[in-house]
């Protein structure tokens, strides 16, 4: 695909996923990766567009024409707000974003990912597998006698395959005092094993029938023996902590003794343990907790205080648990902290519930949670426009790390 602008031809971005064209026409498995996006700045006054296609090889074909017109007022303004914007970005504003169109906030995405590539924010692998990078947390400065102590939670359901690795990645952390409770739901797949393999390190574990998710993390830490200060989380049990990441974050704790949580970014890794993408949690003043939770869960910690404050989780959802959570801290006046640091590992493979049951649990509690923030359903359009701003402080956080630098 390419577009004829006088005598520009630009080519275009083909091969974009479109499920829905595939769905639409009843396709075959080729046509679900149909879309074509290509960003192109119009002159002032009138322009010609010729949108053309290169079909099997056989030279390039016109298949449709536009005539758009732009303002010599919209020129001028252009450069002054997307100069306006460069700035914002760098300091993690949003205000410049809200001015921005539609069409600008489109073409500023776009030129992004044409540049740096797609943004991390997709739960899908990034690159080829690889051995996971570990994080360089900085140098411990206090006496672990001085941290708060962690107690971590993992509920589980028949997911034998990854148990073992999520305790070993939390029982391996040094440097700090852990309590680690296990609650799974009866499973039959040989979890059980593994449990009593590890129960002399466990503070408790059980397998029983429970309600869910939401109701083994309640269970678990009814086992809980710990102070208003002392440091909280739980661990799904196909997913894992980042080696050093709870004596990191329970030192933050004890430097900041007014924040209540903690969270960082997330390494994405395959079945099979191996990096395959890493996810940057955007500014919070880039990422708007009414319309979308992007705080990685496995990497989030809290304190019993704002736990206690708010009545733990609430047994009734399924999916959001952690987004749930997080509104009901905030709106309790939490004093939430962003480390840019890499705390968490997500594991990726076809039964994780994310995935497999987005649609039945996901979509509802979630709408549920965003009419409750606002009150009222939210607008494809705000959506939209949330999403593309948290994913360009995404990525542009991926750069700078590369680039040396976390913000």
């Amino acid at each position: 695909m390419r577009i004829r602008l006088g005598r520009r031809n630009l080519t275009a971005l083909s091969g974009l996923p479109r499920p829905d064209v595939q769905a639409a026409l009843a396709g075959p498995p080729s046509s679900a990766e149909s879309g074509f996006r290509l960003c192109v700045r119009l002159s002032p006054g009138l322009n010609r567009i010729r949108l053309e296609a290169d079909v099997d090889g056989q030279g390039w074909t016109e298949f449709q024409s536009l005539s758009l017109s732009t303002a010599w007022a919209d020129a001028v303004r252009h450069p002054f707000r997307m100069a306006r914007f460069r700035i914002e970005a760098v300091l993690g504003g949003s205000r410049a974003w809200r001015r921005l169109t539609p069409a600008e906030q489109g073409y500023v995405s776009a030129r992004l990912e044409e540049k740096e590539g797609e943004h991390p924010l997709r739960l899908a692998p990034h690159h080829p597998p690889r051995a996971i990078l570990p994080e360089r947390f900085p140098k411990p400065r206090l006496d672990a006698g001085r941290l708060p102590k962690f107690t971590i939670v993992t509920p589980s359901f028949q997911q034998a395959a990854f148990l073992g690795s999520a305790i070993r990645s939390a029982l391996s952390q040094e440097g700090v005092r852990l309590d680690m409770i296990v609650q799974d739901g009866g499973s039959t797949d040989g979890s059980v094993d593994i449990l009593r393999s590890h129960s002399p390190r466990l503070r408790h574990w059980a397998s029983e029938p429970d309600n869910g998710q939401a109701d083994a993390i309640a269970r678990g830490f009814a086992h809980m023996e710990a102070g208003p200060d002392d440091a909280m989380g739980y661990l799904n049990s196909d997913d894992a902590l980042m080696p050093g990441a709870l004596r990191f974050a329970a030192e933050y704790f004890a430097r900041h003794p007014s924040v209540d949580v903690v969270f960082g970014h997330r390494v994405l890794v395959d079945e099979a343990g191996r990096e395959v993408g890493r996810w940057f949690a955007p500014r919070r003043s880039c990422d708007d907790l009414r319309l979308q939770d992007l705080i990685p869960q496995e990497a989030l910690f809290w304190r019993k205080r704002i736990w206690d404050r708010v009545g733990g989780v609430d047994r009734s959802f399924q999916f959001a648990v952690d987004w749930d959570l997080l509104l009901r801290f905030t709106a309790a006046g939490a004093r939430i902290a962003r480390l840019p640091w890499f705390l968490g590992i997500f594991r990726l493979h076809p039964n994780q519930k994310s995935q497999a049951r987005m649609d039945e649990l996901g979509v509802p509690e979630m709408d549920r949670l965003r009419e409750r923030s606002l009150g009222r359903a939210a607008t494809r359009e705000e959506l939209v426009a949330s999403m593309r701003r948290a994913q360009i402080d995404s990525t542009l956080l991926r750069r700078w790390m590369r680039r040396g630098w976390r913000i």
